[in-house]
């Protein structure tokens, strides 16, 4: 089951799998991202057959960008990503479920939803906070990173450059980062109310899986609190 987008209107089609796969027997898919197996519920594309790629879908299941998705669309993606995660339960050793800090709603719905299916407990990520501004140019003068690429190590003094002409208390905006260089930047930090998560085995859950910054950042703070974090499940893969 692939996707069709037409006026910004996007609705499932069990013809193709075009955009994105659906397909039961062929998900989840997996990936490394830093130390993390992360498992992929959907897969997006890039095709040749449609214009453009299965970023429309993530945008209507988001809200953003005026892209929609009708509810019966909507019941029978879920319907499929239930089953595939069914797929999943033999395969994790799992104490509880963590949801990646996001503003929109989505990750923290289908962490619930993998929660439900797993059988395990969902730990709410609000003890997570952005780091500000000052905290980041502080992390990078104490353990500056070492970069080998050139148009890599321009970008990242490209945004060394902003932020140091920024307000140091505002929070790091991640968005505001070139993807080739947000590898080296650590968005998040635990607050002072983060729980005992020692020897826990937690699977880290986001809704999209881009540069894989957030979720390796999250990872490490967790990891820090004695976690034991080694996977993640995410509802879309990159387009790789």
């Amino acid at each position: 089951m692939g996707i069709n987008v037409e006026k910004k209107f996007v609705t499932v089609d069990q013809s193709h799998q075009d955009l994105v796969d659906t397909s039961i027997t062929d998900n989840p898919t997996k990936g490394l991202i830093g130390e993390l197996d992360v498992h992929y519920v959907f897969r997006r594309k890039k095709t040749s057959s449609h214009n453009g790629d299965g970023n429309p879908l993530v945008y209507a299941l988001k809200g953003i960008k005026g892209y929609r998705i009708e509810p019966v669309d909507l019941e029978i993606l879920y319907g499929f990503a239930d089953q595939i995660l069914t797929r999943l339960i033999n395969d994790l050793e799992v104490d509880a479920i963590l949801n990646v800090p996001s503003s929109k709603p989505l990750c923290r719905l289908f962490a619930s939803r993998v929660s439900d299916i797993l059988g395990v407990p969902l730990i709410e990520s609000t003890f997570l906070r952005k780091r500000t501004v000052g905290e980041i140019l502080d992390s990078v003068d104490v353990n500056f990173p070492e970069i080998t690429n050139s148009n890599d190590k321009r970008a990242f003094k490209s945004v060394l450059s902003v932020l140091r002409n920024a307000d140091r208390e505002n929070s790091f905006q991640m968005k505001d980062v070139s993807r080739s260089v947000r590898k080296f930047f650590r968005p998040f930090a635990p607050t002072p109310t983060s729980p005992n998560l020692k020897g826990h085995r937690i699977v880290l859950v986001d809704d999209l899986v881009s540069s894989g910054t957030s979720i390796i950042s999250v990872a490490e703070c967790l990891r820090e609190q004695g976690a034991l974090v080694e996977t993640g499940i995410s509802l879309f893969s990159d387009l790789n």
